[in-house]
């Protein structure tokens, strides 16, 4: 296992090299945040990278001076719009250059391993995660690549070792999730290699819940590159993967909502129904089980989410409409991906059920979001349904649904899907 995951530290290597140089010669940028922004304004348990990204996230997500600081992760209150343009600044500022490294006595460059290492990735990971939810991962893809770069490989090559085990999960963790910002940024052949690499820095830390998790991720994205005989069998791996380790319940609940998506995509309705029958079960009874470290969550809105998709792939559109409403009504307006998801699904939902005018006025609900997304998913979403609008210009709504389409669509949908290559499980 750790052999697999060296060549990945290789292309991570270059990668950091790479980024080293670059960081001499950029100029930070980004907006000015106060010290009124932080609590008590004590990032010191982070590195000079992390903390000046955690302060830009702080900034994008336009949190409160509410927002309190520990160790091991922090909380927020309530979230507002961010007043600060997503596409531009975010992408664009760098992070400061990393702390002077050591040197061995190979002349190559790294970051011993400290004490503070893993909560402080805990926390970045954390905050990434809550502007993901909030603006997409299209601004933030960029960010969380350098901050793996420039201060997470630099320590999986730390030839003490000492936490060798525990910081491969946490290198895990951060590499998975710019696998998702990928794939939301419409990048799907780097988000496979993300996941890629993640699943072996998972089995290289022996964390076998770990590893589960990515196979959910890499399973999802197996779905949607329609590939569902895959994403079964990967789903199916993790599932494997995941019995038997403390506090995986959540886990196997969102295993078999991957598994049902594949069954729905294969037209195998009672297979899928059967599915969703156990990972609804498993998730009540989950009660106040604390999940496995670094696991992603998975709640019912979630599983509410998987459901629409499976009884829209098989054209049972009653409860597609049902499932669909639940996870919107379960979303907070601070998910506003999650629910413009949702939203787009109740759109395909309704016009198959030849209701285009009440598509359209859910169409005109994403529309009025999306402009703060930097989400291809979503953009791509938007896109297919304007299209099978498109027939039904003359019907009430649906005319003034595609003026606004076209007036706030600024960029192209996600790439083609990816393919060829083997999944590392």
């Amino acid at each position: 296992r750790v052999l697999d995951a060296g060549g990945e530290l290789v292309r991570l290597w270059e990668a950091v090299e790479h980024e080293r140089h670059e960081q001499r010669r950029r100029v930070h940028t980004g907006p000015v945040v106060t010290d009124d922004t932080i609590v008590g304004n004590d990032l010191s348990f982070l590195p000079a990278a992390s903390g000046a990204v955690f302060l830009q996230l702080v900034s994008l997500t336009g949190e409160s001076a509410r927002m309190a600081i520990d160790r091991r992760t922090f909380m927020t209150g309530a979230t507002g719009a961010s007043s600060v343009p997503i596409v531009g600044w975010f992408a664009a500022s760098p992070l400061p250059a990393p702390p002077t490294p050591m040197t061995a006595s190979t002349g190559s460059v790294f970051h011993p391993t400290t004490a503070g290492d893993v909560p402080s990735v805990r926390a970045m990971v954390g905050a990434f995660q809550t502007a993901d939810r909030t603006v997409g991962g299209g601004a933030l893809y960029t960010s969380v690549l350098r901050y793996l770069t420039a201060e997470v490989a630099p320590k999986l090559v730390d030839p003490s070792g000492g936490r060798g085990g525990e910081f491969f999960a946490a290198a895990a963790t951060v590499t998975e999730l710019a696998g998702w910002m990928a794939h939301d940024g419409g990048r799907n052949d780097t988000a496979r290699m993300h996941f890629d690499r993640a699943f072996r820095f998972a089995a290289a830390a022996d964390r076998p819940a770990l590893a589960a998790n990515v196979c959910a991720s890499m399973s999802h994205l197996a779905n949607q590159l329609d590939q569902p005989t895959e994403a079964l069998r990967i789903a199916d791996a993790g599932l494997r993967r995941a019995h038997g380790q403390p506090g995986t319940s959540r886990l196997i609940a969102r295993l078999h909502t991957m598994c049902a998506h594949s069954l729905a995509l294969s037209g195998e309705s009672r297979d899928c129904a059967a599915e969703l029958s156990v990972a609804e079960d498993i998730l009540s009874a989950t009660g106040e089980e604390q999940p496995a470290e670094w696991l992603a969550n998975f709640d019912e809105a979630a599983l509410a989410s998987e459901a629409a998709l499976c009884w829209l792939a098989l054209g049972q559109l009653a409860q597609a409409e049902r499932a669909a409403q639940r996870v919107i009504t379960l979303r907070t307006a601070e998910r506003v991906r999650s629910r413009a998801f949702a939203q787009l699904t109740l759109a395909r939902v309704l016009l198959d059920d030849h209701r285009p005018d009440e598509a359209a006025v859910v169409g005109q609900a994403v529309c009025s979001v999306v402009s703060t997304l930097t989400s291809a998913r979503v953009l791509a979403g938007l896109d297919q349904l304007g299209d099978a609008l498109r027939p039904y210009q003359q019907v009430s709504g649906v005319g003034a649904f595609l003026d606004h389409m076209a007036a706030v669509r600024p960029i192209t949908s996600a790439n083609p899907a990816a393919g060829g290559e083997q999944w590392p499980v």
